[in-house]
């Protein structure tokens, strides 16, 4: 099957609906009160299990019943596919519409005429299998008898539909693996058309945004409040999340040793560049990677020097749990700068993670 489905186009999918700062979980997961976030992850899964399958299947065995299992193995698999396509279509496209109605292209040696490929393809999967021994056709409950070759067509398997009715004639039903595969092919290249719908709901979500002013503060901090609030609803980042509390900790921290307070000023200074630079990114909805360093360059000797300390460090300050080993911590802060910083457990949070910026810049 490698010449009919690959996996790239499904992890292309996938790698669509996590990019753009996961622009599709923060839309649908809770969209009219319901959520199809859930609903995507579920197509894209069965899709992947299906085609994956399909890609290492088996060649077709010469034992008709080994063969018989094996095709509705292969329209299960394509069913999913299908079933997903048509979920995924319904939560990006159009919900009240079914891709593929009304056509008929794949199946033309078909039996019910009236039916277009989406329900001749459940015909064809409830007679090879689903529900072979419980069917409605032609008005009347039939059965499903064993499938075979028959010699009086090219078919790949044949089934005679039993009636329950006295007398009834037997219908003929014939399946043909080229246009299974056919069907399969169509329905799964729908994920391109998917695609660049999503593509274009995030282009117009983009813009939408992008259209209204985020508020203009002349006090940082409170220009951080506004951009936290803002990107917040400009699809929720984490690294700009990160970046905007980090900024917040160090603006909010409030210096009372004279000997710091010049050097607490010069860092917040420094990081105006970088606060005016989320701010831009996130009217422009360009979310990408800060060319200006909130947290300047480290004297990195003094990193690697302190790196488990600060990794604990870093882990208290973010956690908010107790860590009984922090009045070491801070003394081994104290002891390598020598008393500068005067770290202490009377410090807010704040008021720390300040001072080992300083202390990591200085």
């Amino acid at each position: 099957m490698k010449n009919i489905v690959n996996d790239c186009k499904i992890s292309d999918f996938r790698d669509l609906v996590n990019s753009n700062s996961k622009f599709v979980y923060q839309i649908y997961k809770d969209k009219g009160g319901k959520n199809l976030f859930h609903l995507v992850c579920s197509c894209m899964d069965w899709i992947s299990v299906s085609v994956r399958h399909l890609e290492n299947v088996a060649e077709f065995d010469s034992n008709i019943d080994v063969k018989c299992m094996q095709v509705y193995s292969l329209i299960s698999s394509i069913d999913l596919i299908s079933e997903s396509v048509t979920q995924l279509h319904r939560v990006f496209v159009n919900e009240k519409t079914v891709p593929f109605k009304n056509e008929k292209s794949c199946f033309r040696n078909r039996l019910i005429e009236n039916e277009d490929d989406n329900t001749y393809f459940t015909t064809l999967r409830a007679c090879f299998g689903a529900h072979s021994v419980s069917l409605n056709q032609s008005g009347s409950k039939r059965f499903a008898s064993w499938p075979f070759k028959s010699r009086l067509t090219s078919a790949d398997l044949t089934v005679h539909l039993y009636s329950r009715e006295v007398n009834e004639q037997d219908l003929t039903l014939n399946l043909y693996i080229n246009e299974l595969l056919e069907f399969l092919a169509t329905r799964y290249d729908y994920l391109d058309v998917i695609t660049t719908r999503i593509q274009s709901l995030f282009e117009e979500y983009r813009i939408e945004l992008s259209k209204q002013l985020i508020e203009i503060k002349s006090d940082p901090l409170e220009q951080l409040y506004v951009l936290r609030s803002e990107s917040d609803k400009r699809l929720d980042n984490d690294y700009y999340r990160g970046e905007i509390d980090d900024l917040i900790m160090i603006f909010e921290a409030k210096v009372n040793d004279a000997e710091l307070t010049a050097l607490a000023e010069d860092y917040k200074n420094s990081l105006l560049p970088t606060i005016e630079e989320i701010k831009s990114n996130l009217q422009s909805m360009s979310i990408i990677d800060l060319k200006t360093a909130s947290d300047l360059r480290s004297r990195s000797e003094l990193s690697r020097e302190l790196s488990y300390e600060l990794s604990k460090f870093y882990s208290w300050i973010y956690s908010g749990r107790y860590d009984p080993m922090l009045d070491y911590y801070f003394e081994r802060l104290n002891a390598v700068t020598e008393g500068k910083f005067k770290f202490s457990e009377s410090d807010t949070r704040n008021l720390t993670f300040l001072k080992v910026k300083l202390m990591l810049t200085a």
